[in-house]
Order: C-alpha cells, then structure tokens, then sequence
C-alpha cells in the first residue's frame, strides 16, 4: 500500500465525507471535494516538513526560489493561496448545533471537536482489533493560551502545557499503535444549573479514574486483553472493576503522598530489606470477592510493586535487566507481570515521541483555532499509526517519520480522487482470419493436385500438372503458382495471370 492508502486506512475518512466536507461548503462559495480536501490536507503536511519558515505566504511567493531565504519549495501548482486560505477559514468539525445558555441550558466548551474524537474512537473500534498487551497512558496536545478549554500543565511532559488526553495503544513486535483518546475535560466538564453533567457516563457511580480506566478499555470489554498502567491508574476498586469486566489490568505502584487503598507499602519495604537483587513474591488479597495481587521484585534500592488480579511469578528466559551496584553490573530475568510491564510501559510514549520527532506537525501547522489544534493533533496519531502498520506488515524497523510524512505529502497534493472515472476499454481481438504475415509465391510442383487441409500439404497424384481451377480467375489451368503463407499451413492456387493483382493486395488477403 502507499503513503496516501495507509494514511486513509488510519484516519476516519467516512467523518471527513459526511460531516467535515459538507458543513465546510456552508460556509464556502465554491464546493470542496474529497480531493481538494487532502490536497488542502497534504499542503499543510509538506509544509511540516520544513523547519524556519517565518511566513506561509513564502510557499505560495511568486519570487525566485533563494537558498539563503524563503520557502525552498512553492505550492501553486498544489492550490492557490487564495483557496487554502478559503478552505482553512471555513473548515468545521462537527454538524450538531451550538448548545446556548438560553436554549439549553448549558454551554459546551468542547462541542466543536467532540464528535470529531468519537468519530476517531469509532473508526478503529470497529477497524482495529488490538493486539494482547496494551498500554494506557497521558499524551498532550501543545497549546500555549491558558484560556483554551481544558488547558493544563504536566510539568513531567515535554511538551507540558495544552491538553491532556488519555490514550491507548497496543504495541505488538514493538511497533505501536495508538488506537483510542479521551480528551480531559477537567473543571470544564459542562454541567446543568443544578449540577448534573450534561454527558454522564456511560459507567456511573464509580470515580474518575476508575471510569476513565473503563472507557478507555470498552472496546475491549470481555476480550482477556492485558492492560499496562502507570501510577496514575493505580486505583485497587479500578483493577478490579476491570476484571469483572473482562480485561486483565495492571498498574505501577508508587508513593504519592500516601501509598494506595490495599497496598501496605511500608511493610513490604521493610521485609524485603535483606533480599537479594531480584526477589520476588506476591500478596495475596481479596477486594469485592475477586483475588487481588501485589507483586514485589527487589531492586537495586527500592521494591517495585505492581498491583493485578493476575499474573505468575516465573522467570521469562529472554528478558534479562542488569543494575549498577557498587561499581560492578549485576543481572536478573524479570518475571512475568514486571516482564508485561516494562515491554509496554513506553508505547504511548513511542507514538508521542515519533509525532514530534523530528519536527512536530503541531509544531509547525500554526494556527490560532483550538479546535484546529486538536485536529492536528489527531492528524498526526493517524500518521504514526500508518507508519507502523506498513513496519508491522513487512515484518521492518519502522522508516523514519519525516521521510514517510515528505511522500505522503506528495501524494496528497497528486492526488486523483476528483477526477472523473475513466471507463476500461476492453483490447480490440484480432479476427482469427485475418493476418498480417509475409507471404511468398511458389509454382505448383509436378504431380501435385489440390491442398490436404489434414496432411497440410499438396496431394499426390498420377498426372503432372493436373488441370485445377485458380482461386482468383475459376479458370482451369495447367501451370499453376502456390501462394504460401509463412506463418499459416495454407496455400492458394493462382495462376500466372491473377499472381500480379495478388501481389499488391497480399497483406489484407483474408485466409481461408
């Protein structure tokens, strides 16, 4: 598959079609298609592929291109300045009508880009199966005006300020794909005047965490998929609730202020004191009448803790870990639940990483639209996820991401989408009589009579040069010449009157 195919694999194209397509031409003069769409699309995707560019208006310049300054590239075979601009203004994202205070009741901060993440989360629930092993995890979109909804700040993120979204991605032979988001709402959760939330969820009476764990599993529900947790999750009620439900999940078990509801931190740490590196044992327990574990492995100066409702402590063979102690390396083989956790615990990470590595679309696609933000932000996941659905398919390391997103702008902006089909004509079948081969003139030898159409070849006979008709005159004559055909076993009577009126015609004479 190309560039352009995986892309639109990995990106929810029915939503384009049917909502984003029709709600921007309400707002524009001339139509916009499915193929100026990406071609709009790939415009902005080539430009991502440059750093240093002060002004978009470089790309479409009508100077000279200069090595020292500008835009190395122009886009005005792609669309004219005029049109981006045209389509950039009129873009929207949903077709649902703007809640008002008056109306409704309420105000939604988040209404232009909410039916434009679940259409996302939609298209790979019913396009994607995950693999066995997940991971759950925090991604930000960058966003610098502390005004926008939902703006945070998670100083341990690199890119710290903007939005928060819980994600998902599975990451099987390595390569990680992202396949469900949640945006955080946080304080701007839209609520009713006497308190209740306008969208409640679909699991309620549970706390926050614990239904952002369930809705981020949901298409998974019952499938005995395992899911990988960072501290964050590490909510006992949460890893329980997910296990009645058909989903194997385990979290990291940190200290944060207090250590979590079942676990007795203080005293695991003072009874693995005098372990040695790499010890390992479980906790038995039971919440609400299932089996709850915390797992335990000494490190070099803490215990790892891990909290499941599953797991067994053997040591898997082909994952080792060495420690610096002392000056001198020393190594143990994880087991399995710590094994589980450290393949999967940087998927989301991966997705994130490759989407501002080496230059973020984000970064470059400068907009003063929140919602075109997050649009870029789902964009880019689209992006990755295709990059390594190809590695998963070949069997590869992944291509680096820039030479992937250069390619893909390419055959966005070439596209053929809006062109008009073309008709297959079938190929013209040559007659089975008719023939262009070189034919050659022969005299019929003696006692040879008319031709074999079985033996393909002359008759033998008693007299010689038996009186035969000419094909051509029906006269009967002695002396005859044989019209031969080099390609085709067959050969014509003419005698010597008709041989020159044959020879000018001989190359549409039909065989008989």
């Amino acid at each position: 598959m190309t560039e352009f195919e995986l892309f639109r694999m990995a990106f929810p194209e029915d939503f384009v079609k049917d909502v984003i397509i029709p709600r921007t031409n309400d707002n524009l003069g001339s139509p916009l298609m499915l193929g100026e769409f990406y071609k709009w699309l790939g415009c902005n995707f080539f430009m991502a592929c440059f750093q240093g560019i002060p002004d978009r208006k470089c790309w479409w310049s009508k100077e000279a291109i200069s090595p020292y300054s500008g835009a190395p590239f122009r886009l005005n075979n792609a669309m004219s300045f005029t049109r981006y601009l045209e389509i950039t203004a009129a873009l929207r994202f949903t077709d649902v009508r703007m809640p008002m205070v008056e109306r409704d009741g309420y105000e939604d901060w988040f209404h232009k880009v909410c039916k434009m993440i679940d259409e996302f989360n939609n298209h790979y629930a019913h396009s994607y199966h995950p693999s066995w092993l997940n991971c759950l995890d925090e991604s930000m979109s960058s966003w610098l005006n502390k005004f926008c909804p939902g703006f945070m700040c998670v100083p341990r993120k690199p890119h710290p300020f903007g939005n928060e979204y819980h994600s998902i991605a599975d990451g099987d032979d390595g390569k990680s794909i992202m396949w469900r988001v949640k945006l955080v709402e946080g304080k701007d959760r839209p609520k009713k005047a006497g308190g209740q939330w306008v969208f409640p969820t679909e699991f309620p009476g549970y706390g926050k965490t614990m239904m952002t764990m369930l809705e981020m599993m949901k298409p998974i529900h019952g499938k005995g998929k395992v899911v990988v947790g960072n501290s964050r999750f590490c909510v006992r009620e949460g890893v329980v609730e997910c296990h009645k439900r058909g989903v194997w999940f385990q979290a990291y078990i940190k200290k944060q202020g207090n250590w979590p509801r079942g676990v007795p931190g203080a005293a695991i740490d003072m009874y693995f004191d005098d372990m040695e590196l790499g010890h390992c044992e479980s906790l038995v327990a039971e919440h609400d009448n299932v089996p709850f574990l915390i797992h335990c492995c000494r490190d070099s100066k803490y215990v790892s803790k891990i909290m499941s409702t599953h797991g067994m402590l053997e040591t898997v063979q082909d994952h080792p870990t060495w420690w610096k102690i002392n000056g001198s390396w020393k190594s143990f083989k994880y087991t399995e639940p710590f094994s589980r956790y450290a393949r999967a615990k940087h998927w989301v990470d991966d997705v994130n990483n490759r989407r501002h590595d080496p230059i973020g679309l984000e970064e470059v696609w400068g907009t003063k639209w929140w919602a075109m933000r997050q649009f870029t932000f789902l964009c880019s996941v689209a992006e990755v996820n295709a990059v390594q659905s190809r590695a998963r398919g070949k069997n590869k390391v992944a291509e680096p991401q820039l030479h992937f997103c250069q390619e893909l702008a390419r055959q966005m902006i070439e596209n053929t989408l809006d062109d008009p089909p073309t008709l297959e004509v079938a190929p013209i079948r040559r007659q089975p009589r008719r023939t262009n081969a070189d034919h050659a003139l022969k005299k019929r030898a003696a006692f040879e009579g008319e031709w074999d159409l079985d033996r393909h070849k002359f008759k033998k006979v008693t007299t010689d040069y038996v009186h035969l008709k000419c094909r051509e005159c029906n006269k009967r004559v002695q002396n005859l010449l044989s019209m031969l055909s080099r390609e085709a076993p067959v050969r014509w009577l003419l005698c010597v009157a008709c041989k020159r009126s044959v020879i000018i015609v001989v190359n549409v004479i039909t065989v008989w």
